[in-house]
């Protein structure tokens, strides 16, 4: 009986990550037909406005799901409350628009009842969440190459991203003078969280050193890419960014190699070695309880992060190609603690001094 229960459980987890709507960057197929109208744009948000938010300080929503077993595995947070501006991944895949409707009922639900109850709220242990809605490219504009489509493309993914740098310009303007906070995403978040660094952020001195770590999840950064801003390399880190991409079964993408940034999420390291089975905390299940600690090891791999040795009945259920809509789920209580540890006493990581800009840009530029 506990064998039959334990398959239940773990069954309930797959359906959830399967849900979670993000990119499946391998496997999808590109649409023959049109993918509908560019303009007009959907509903522009407006960021004075509660709605405008899937997750805020003065919201009930999904990033404030609590975990029973979080404080037990990490403990609470001992330092002073630091807020999390969070980027979610594609959730529009079907539609009219090639940009999502941000008041769109069942676009909200997604969000709320997936990506913030399961990604975004591991960093709220640390201080609020802050996730705004925005009109995020649908995802037929990764995959197709018909040059048309790619252009309105283009467009979508622009619009989307300038949702984002107005919120979180707002939210900048918000917070006291000097608070530190943390940039979290993943997937086509991570695309406009890479961005937001490169544009706004990193030229910015004062912004750069307010900023205590970047989670850029489930897609590709470059080790060269963001000027200023290190990879992590050790645990008790701080000023740097952490990059995972999460495969199996002897998988690579299309976009691998030694160029390509990785961190082991268990480790916490770049060197290539093999996590311990004792060091996973263990995988977030749909019930928000802690699940399959010590049942598979990590390594990082040319700018991949590999699942191995999994125990029978995760091999059975659960040997993937592609863990992309788990790249959070399967290490949760690992980043939540190792989240406290880095913030209470982490130091900053080396970097390198990037070129320097006199002024703060505010929202309404």
């Amino acid at each position: 009986m506990p064998g039959t229960v334990r398959k239940l459980v773990f069954l309930s987890f797959w359906l959830l990550v399967s849900g979670l709507s993000a990119q499946d960057w391998a496997e999808k197929p590109v649409a023959a037909e049109p993918q509908g109208a560019l303009y007009p744009l959907p509903a522009r948000p407006n960021y004075q406005r509660l709605d405008a938010w899937a997750a805020h300080p003065d919201l009930v929503d999904g990033s404030d799901r609590r975990v029973a077993a979080a404080d037990r595995v990490s403990g609470p947070f001992a330092g002073a409350g630091i807020p999390t501006f969070f980027v979610y991944p594609t959730h529009y895949e079907v539609g009219p628009k090639w940009n999502a409707d941000i008041y769109d009922a069942t676009y909200r639900q997604q969000v709320d009842e997936g990506t913030l109850a399961n990604q975004a709220a591991v960093f709220n242990g640390i201080g609020h969440v802050w996730a705004p809605h925005y009109r995020q490219m649908k995802l037929d504009g990764y995959y197709t190459h018909d040059s048309a489509q790619l252009a309105l493309a283009f467009v979508a993914f622009d619009s989307a991203y300038q949702d984002v740098r107005r919120a979180f310009l707002r939210f900048v303007e918000l917070q006291p003078a000097s608070q530190t906070f943390v940039l979290a995403s993943h997937s086509q978040g991570t695309d406009h969280a890479k961005r937001l660094l490169k544009e706004v952020i990193l030229p910015n001195p004062e912004l750069r050193e307010r900023l205590k770590l970047a989670y850029l999840v489930g897609n590709v950064v470059e080790l060269k890419e963001l000027d200023g801003l290190p990879l992590c390399t050790q645990p008790d880190q701080t000023h740097c960014y952490l990059n995972w991409r999460t495969y199996g079964q002897d998988y690579y993408p299309e976009k691998f190699g030694d160029r390509y940034a990785v961190v082991n999420p268990v480790t916490w390291r770049t060197d290539g070695l093999a996590s311990r089975r004792r060091d996973h905390l263990g995988a977030l299940l749909p019930s928000g309880r802690r699940g399959f600690a010590g049942s598979f090891v990590v390594r990082t791999d040319q700018g991949t992060l590999r699942v191995e040795r999994l125990r029978p009945l995760l091999k059975v259920f659960y040997n993937w190609k592609n863990y992309h809509i788990a790249d959070y789920n399967l290490v949760w209580f690992n980043v939540r603690r190792n989240l406290h540890d880095r913030l209470s006493t982490g130091k900053p990581a080396p970097a390198p001094s990037p070129s320097a800009k006199d002024f703060v840009p505010t929202a309404t530029e």
